[in-house]
């Protein structure tokens, strides 16, 4: 009778386990988002002083059990003259061991663009965006799945385009303007994960 016990209180203490061990294998990797949005802080014209204009981003993604998030993300970034819309990879390490905490991320894609400043009588107009490295660095704050995000960094970016003029006399020039549209970035949005 006490073996049957004993072998009774095993196999029901062996169940549970392997059930709080199949849970926790199904939790290791979740789905996270984030939505935030900011301003870029940089120089167009650094004659005429400082641009503050608008980004945003939304990734999405999932969260490994080391602290590691791995996300696409889609969003558009505001300058005087060109809008960019960016798809980027992106990499977060947060640990999520408290509500609240610092994180790193880094962003990584290719922007398509579209230059909005008039050029005079062009041709042949082609815009194009360029590759986009994004560090940032936030802090995190947290209850539950709902987060609330602030974060900055820098955005490295580059576009160019390229115009053929109508008023020139004999072969026309195609010209071309690279910018450099690297800009400090300051964002605040929310995610649940």
């Amino acid at each position: 009778m006490t073996i049957r016990l004993i072998l009774a209180c095993l196999l029901v203490s062996l169940g549970h386990n392997l059930i709080a061990q199949q849970d926790s294998v199904r939790q290791r990797v979740s789905y996270y988002n984030s939505f935030v949005a900011g301003t870029l802080i940089g120089c167009g014209e650094c004659a005429n002083g400082k641009d503050f204009t608008f980004s945003f981003l939304t990734l999405h993604g999932v969260k490994f059990p080391a602290g590691v998030k791995v996300a696409l993300g889609a969003g558009m970034d505001v300058y005087n003259d060109w809008r960019l819309f960016p798809l980027v990879g992106s990499i977060t390490i947060d640990r999520e061991l408290r509500d609240n905490a610092v994180y790193v991320q880094l962003n990584s894609g290719y922007s398509w663009g579209r230059y909005i400043y008039p050029l005079e009588n062009e041709i042949n107009l082609q815009q194009t965006g360029g590759f986009v490295v994004n560090p940032m660095i936030g802090y995190r704050v947290g209850r539950g799945k709902s987060r609330i995000y602030i974060q900055a960094g820098y955005k490295f970016q580059y576009a160019n385009v390229s115009y053929t003029p109508t008023w020139w006399w004999g072969p026309p020039p195609t010209i071309t303007r690279e910018y450099d549209l690297s800009r400090v970035v300051v964002q605040m949005g929310f995610g649940f994960r």
